[in-house]
């Protein structure tokens, strides 16, 4: 199963639309969860047409993979937008990781996000192989994103490969503030208390990868 689905038409991408396309998405699964899904509802409640979509995406997988890797790939680009990521040390790597971990952290806890991850999650042991083809767009790839930063800084772990590193600083950015939004779909963190979570948190990881390295 491919990851993204993109039919190259050489006709220009319709922003409005592809936002069209994912208001839709969010208003379905808000009212139905996933199993209202499909190429024909979302062309509906978007108000484009069945053959745009299937142009556009291929299909009903092509449409929700590109969902989840837009906005995965929005948080990085926005992160990194005004920041070199010809990385030399750890010290120029920490302010990176900060603006990342809050770009990543304010994406999940959007509303959309949120009712999007509990339809997957409500669903039960149905659509495992289109789950697994999410993760690989959103999670995964955000894993993988922070691993090859990490890498480029020179940071290594005589215990750990690249990746598992970016998911252990994945889940220290998560812990005590992503499974309380999801549950209780509020967020208890102002701007700035959600800045300092992630610096401290990525400060710690720091430390204590480079004070291994150091042993």
């Amino acid at each position: 199963m491919p990851e993204i689905h993109k039919k190259t038409t050489g006709r220009p991408v319709d922003h409005q639309k592809t936002q069209r396309v994912f208001d839709a998405i969010d208003d379905i699964l808000a009212n139905e969860g996933i199993s209202g899904l499909s190429i024909e509802r979302i062309a509906k409640n978007a108000g484009i047409s069945k053959a745009t979509l299937y142009r556009r995406f291929g299909d009903i997988q092509g449409v929700l993979g590109a969902y989840v890797e837009t906005f995965t790939q929005n948080a990085f680009d926005q992160a990194l937008q005004s920041k070199s990521v010809n990385l030399k040390s750890p010290l120029d790597l920490e302010p990176v990781l900060i603006n990342i971990g809050i770009a990543l952290m304010t994406l999940i806890s959007q509303p959309r996000v949120v009712a999007f991850d509990n339809a997957m999650l409500a669903s039960g042991p149905r659509f495992i192989e289109f789950k697994e083809a999410l993760y690989r767009n959103g999670p995964q790839k955000a894993v993988s994103q922070i691993g090859e930063l990490l890498e480029q800084a020179g940071i290594s772990s005589p215990l750990f490969d690249i990746t598992t590193l970016g998911d252990i600083l994945f889940h220290i950015w998560r812990s005590g503030f992503y499974d309380r939004v999801r549950i209780t779909g509020q967020i208890e963190m102002d701007c700035q208390q959600l800045e300092n979570h992630i610096a401290s948190g990525t400060r710690f990881f720091l430390s204590n990868i480079l004070a291994e390295e150091y042993k």
